[in-house]
């Protein structure tokens, strides 16, 4: 599914690099921007794919969403176990590969994808279209946010572009205007260079 092992995720988490990486103390703004513009209904199910530590997760299920959060990494999940004890809510947390979801069949409302989808290779990136669109409810929606272009020299993202959003997600969902963001992380305050998309199942 990406360049990393399983055992390099959970040394990432178990020895700590992974907040001089990609960790973060507050929800993302588009995130939270995106739950504050959509209308969603009482209790509504969102699944966090690609989880870490679990911040946007205990961010979702402290706005009444109810909340799964899916990651290959035991460490990770360990660590958003403790803060979402910490934070007093209830977070689904469940160890899995984004490419053979552990969720039903149109169960959920809302998929939070934060830096998922930029590290599946392009081999693979058709399983995962396939299984978000195969959780999610009809009108269900997608916030998808992932790497634009080369930052530095051993960047090991795919890129997410307009042109792979089509090729791999317009049979199932119709695809928002793609607009550049930066992914802001407490080592990075200026933040990865990145696209961002709503895809809205079909």
């Amino acid at each position: 599914m990406s360049r990393n092992t399983l055992e390099d995720w959970n040394a990432y988490y178990a020895s700590g690099e992974y907040r001089q990486h990609w960790d973060y103390s507050h929800p993302s703004s588009e995130l939270v921007a995106f739950v504050a513009a959509g209308s969603w209904p009482t209790g509504a199910a969102a699944l966090d794919v690609g989880c870490g530590a679990g911040r946007e997760a205990i961010f979702l299920a402290g706005q009444g969403f109810q909340v799964t959060g899916v990651d290959l990494s035991e460490e990770a999940l360990r660590i958003a176990r403790d803060r979402a004890a910490e934070a007093g809510v209830h977070v689904e947390w469940k160890k899995g590969n984004a490419l053979e979801l552990p969720l039903p069949d149109a169960s959920v409302d809302l998929v939070n994808d934060r830096g998922c989808f930029h590290i599946i290779g392009e081999e693979d990136r058709p399983r995962y279209a396939a299984e978000v669109a195969r959780v999610l409810k009809p009108g269900g929606r997608v916030l998808l946010r992932g790497c634009r272009g080369k930052q530095w020299e051993d960047q090991p993202f795919v890129l997410v572009t307009r042109e792979a959003l089509e090729r791999h997600f317009s049979d199932a969902f119709d695809i928002s205007p793609v607009l550049p963001v930066q992914l802001i992380t407490d080592s990075m305050p200026e933040g990865l260079n990145a696209n961002l998309a709503v895809l809205q199942k079909k």
